[in-house]
């Protein structure tokens, strides 16, 4: 059965032919009634944000506001982290999409009365909601109405009129609005963007990483002409790779000094010729040339750094399979790099780490009762957990911090959490702070299993990811098929005992 509507009808109605068997019109219908349901489900998930919120607030206050003991101002938490980090398990949201839910219910029900009322007749799509409802709430308390009756009625209009508007056009359209009705506050908000600035890589499968940036406007320019020029004079002088590989090559030329501007080794990684040629005169003492670059890296040098390459091995050999080289998610921006340090040489320091897939094989019983953590098994649990292990939370392991999911007991060790692979987890400093101030109970399992209890009585199960589970998963697949191999037989029979020889019929 289909459910749809028309001008003609008006309100919907039911068609209980296969949506194959329908024409263009009816078709069509079908499609703006599902919009439209869509569109009311996404204002219901936005009321049940915010109320979550209030509930969380309730929540604390009668839990620990008891008057006579009030919780210190560092262990409280912000109702909407905690109503972020329940939708991130509940809807299984990344924590970032959770956040900017929470932060566009709130804001609707609390500082836009036209938005809320645009989103309750299903007008807005979910995610133009959220997206709005969050530029709002930059907008200064002083002008919020008046911001917000002139973008919500453009953007209503638009809606009205079959168009979509684009992200862009919304913080345009936010910016000016902004801009008309209080300059200062705009020069307020350039101020603050400022602080917000950042670089993120995400390396890729296939040999290339993707760079994300949010820079001032000024420094951007600046690194745009910079790329912009070296792209086109190679261009110009008639260099066969593309604008756009050009302007790439140029980017990483940046972090490369023994490059030219467009990435173009400066002489051959094997002639060391240069090395004396610069540094020492014809009489053998150092020339200007060698004063000059002195402090220029070799070739191969980690420039830009002064630790070592950690290199970790996991060491299949002992269970039939080969060894793979790791890193701790993070700390490196591919694999790749990794390779080209080791092979061009140079001064670069590389430490290679073999790691025992084997659970629990660094738990020794003097290391359980004591609360330090070790940087071998600090870098274990990274290699395992691969990132923050909250539901949602994508913080790589590199950047967090690791925790006894199990309190350690500082007056009687052996009565509290170990220190054991087993009792430790990577958690980002946000959720590291919820689980010690917060109110869920968090249980661990054997290999890095983790389950959390929410104060609501919900359980969410997360395992970890990390490049040492993935090859304790190898492990288990291997140690079955060679199971099965002992089990069944060429013919597709089973064997008992298995592995016994089972002969062929005549």
């Amino acid at each position: 059965m289909t459910t749809t509507s028309s001008a003609a009808f008006g309100a919907l109605r039911a068609v209980p032919d296969p949506l194959d068997t329908l024409g263009a019109e009816a078709l069509s219908e079908v499609a703006r009634s599902a919009t439209l349901a869509q569109n009311l489900a996404a204002a219901t998930r936005l009321q049940a944000a915010y109320h979550l919120v209030q509930a969380m607030g309730r929540l604390d206050e009668a839990t620990h506001d008891d008057g006579a003991c009030p919780r210190p101002v560092f262990a409280r938490l912000d109702p909407a982290d905690r109503a972020r980090d329940h939708l991130a398990a509940a809807m299984s949201l990344t924590g970032w999409h959770a956040g900017r839910l929470v932060t566009a219910g709130v804001q609707i029900h609390t500082r836009l009365p036209l938005l809320r009322k645009a989103v309750d007749r299903g007008l807005f799509p979910e995610q133009l909601a959220i997206d709005t409802a969050c530029r709002l709430a930059d907008i200064p308390d002083a002008i919020i109405a008046a911001v917000e009756s002139e973008v919500i009625g453009a953007l209503g209009r638009d809606l009205d009129g079959g168009h979509r508007p684009s992200r862009t056009a919304l913080d345009t359209a936010v910016d000016a609005a902004r801009e008309r009705h209080d300059p200062r506050a705009a020069e307020d908000a350039v101020g603050a963007a400022v602080e917000q600035r950042t670089v993120r890589f995400r390396p890729g499968r296939d040999g290339m990483t993707s760079m994300w940036a949010h820079l001032p406007s000024s420094d951007a320019e600046k690194l745009r002409r910079r790329i912009e020029a070296a792209a086109r004079a190679a261009h110009d002088r008639g260099h066969p790779r593309t604008r756009n590989q050009l302007r790439a090559d140029a980017l990483c030329a940046l972090g490369d000094p023994n490059t030219d501007d467009i990435g173009s080794a400066l002489h051959d990684p094997e002639d060391t010729t240069h090395h004396t040629d610069s540094a020492a005169g014809a009489d053998g003492t150092e020339g200007a040339a060698g004063a000059a670059g002195a402090d220029t890296p070799r070739p191969g040098a980690s420039w830009g750094t002064d630790k070592p390459v950690r290199i970790s091995i996991i060491d299949g050999i002992a269970q039939g399979l080969p060894n793979r080289v790791q890193f701790v998610n993070g700390a490196y921006a591919s694999f790749d790099w990794l390779c080209e340090e080791l092979l061009s040489g140079g001064e670069a320091r590389v430490r290679f780490d073999l790691i025992d897939p084997q659970p629990g094989v660094q738990d020794t019983p003097d290391a359980v009762l004591k609360y330090f953590i070790t940087p071998a098994l600090a870098e274990r649990i990274r290699l395992r957990d691969g990132t923050c292990r909250h539901p949602g939370c994508t913080v790589e392991a590199h950047d967090c911090e690791i925790d006894h999911i199990i309190a350690f007991d500082h007056q009687r060790p052996e009565m509290g959490g170990p220190t054991a692979e087993w009792n430790l987890i990577c958690l980002c400093r946000k959720h590291h702070r919820e689980k010690t101030f917060g109110h869920c109970a968090y249980r661990p399992g054997p290999l890095g299993e983790l389950t959390i209890i929410t104060e609501t009585g919900h359980e969410h199960r997360t395992t970890p990811h990390g490049p040492l589970a993935q090859a304790r998963d190898r492990i288990l697949d291997h140690r079955w098929h060679q199971h099965l191999d002992r089990l069944i037989t060429d013919d597709g029979h089973l064997t008992n005992p298995p592995g016994a020889h089972r002969p062929r019929p005549a």
